[in-house]
């Protein structure tokens, strides 16, 4: 799923609508798609205000800006379909509640791995024919990445290559414009790409045989 999902899927529960069907599934676009305002008519005021300025926070982070743990915290658990961490951390924003302790630290560890991992997405190797080429980083990092990169050198369009998810592992190929919105053009398996041309960028960022593709 994707932030847009697991809203959606906090309405389904505050309705007591059935989730027994619900399940995770590879998502097409970067940052998913959020409610529409009207989809909140039947929340009280207070939730639907507090639910209508998450969804404001998640576009300032989808354009770079600095933006609370707590909202960084829902992307990420979002994003890798982390439902249950997800939907608690809706939970305790629309009940004004500060996240407990055991909560913020998990955010912040996992904060700090995504940082390191996007921590060479400005490396000039990164940029080449066919777009930004981010083999290395699982599709779940590449919103953070592509924001990161957005935030230090500006609004462009790129093909951004990067690596899959766990239902569809491989390389995916993404188009994404000025305003950070951005869909899947193609997935596709290791065997059916340039495989060499591949493991050699992945080896450059992520060594694992000591930086020798």
């Amino acid at each position: 799923m994707d932030p847009g999902g697991h809203l959606r899927l906090w309405l389904m529960r505050y309705f007591a609508e059935d989730l027994t069907d619900v399940r995770w599934i590879s998502r097409s676009t970067l940052w998913g798609v959020f409610p529409q305002p009207r989809e909140f008519t039947e929340l009280d005021t207070v939730t639907r205000l507090r639910l209508q300025r998450l969804i404001g926070a998640l576009c300032d982070l989808r354009r770079g800006e600095t933006v609370p743990l707590v909202v960084r915290g829902f992307a990420e658990a979002a994003l890798i379909g982390a439902t249950g961490r997800a939907l608690l951390i809706v939970d305790l924003w629309v009940a004004g509640k500060e996240m407990p302790a055991w909560l913020e630290a998990r955010c912040m560890q996992s904060q700090r791995h995504i940082s390191r991992r996007i921590s060479t997405v400005l490396l000039s190797a990164r940029e080449g024919v066919g777009g930004l080429w981010l083999l290395d980083l699982p599709s779940p990092i590449l919103p953070f990445a592509v924001a990161h990169h957005r935030q230090m050198f500006g609004a462009r369009n790129w093909l951004v290559h990067s690596g899959g998810d766990r239902l569809n592992p491989g390389i995916w190929t993404w188009t994404i414009d000025t305003t950070g919105e951005g869909e899947v053009l193609r997935r596709s398996q290791a065997v059916f790409t340039p495989f060499k041309c591949a493991n050699a960028h992945r080896e450059a960022f992520e060594p694992t045989t000591g930086g020798v593709a």
